[in-house]
């Protein structure tokens, strides 16, 4: 069982994922409007790694928190429809960026479709966040009331 401290670690670590994959994505669809940021490949390498690595930590996360988003659903049904627009598009950019990477032939708009999964996957992930931080403070202060 996860305390609430590595839950808390883990939190914070995805946010620091997400922040360096969101950048570096953006630094590399700069090249689409004609702006190249260099070292290209070691920016490429940065946002593999710590896509996947959020990934990853974001299936832990889930698991962690599976019960209470189950008991979420009737009371925050809103947290409930992001938390599983964030799964839907996580999902649908991890698996168009790994296609891309593991690809042999370039395939058309592979890399737009990736791109838009990813903004529409972060628009999701903020609004979790900061929604999902609001209710997990109140959650917190009922908790701590009770004892």
């Amino acid at each position: 069982m996860a305390t609430p401290k590595s839950k808390a670690n883990i939190g914070m670590t995805l946010v620091i994922l997400f922040a360096i994959t969101l950048v570096t994505g953006i630094i590399l669809h700069l090249k689409k409007h004609g702006i190249i940021i260099e070292p290209r490949s070691v920016i490429k390498i940065v946002h593999w790694i710590a896509g996947f690595l959020m990934v990853g930590l974001a299936l832990v996360h889930g698991l962690q928190f599976k019960k209470m988003l189950s008991a979420m659903k009737a009371k925050f049904l809103w947290f409930w429809g992001d938390t599983w627009l964030v799964i839907i598009f996580t999902s649908l950019t991890c698996l168009t960026g790994l296609v891309k990477l593991l690809s042999t032939i370039k395939i058309p708009n592979l890399g737009l479709w990736h791109y838009w999964f990813g903004m529409i996957m972060s628009v999701a992930v903020i609004i979790h966040l900061f929604r999902g931080i609001s209710s997990w403070k109140r959650l917190r202060k009922i908790k701590s009331s009770n004892r």
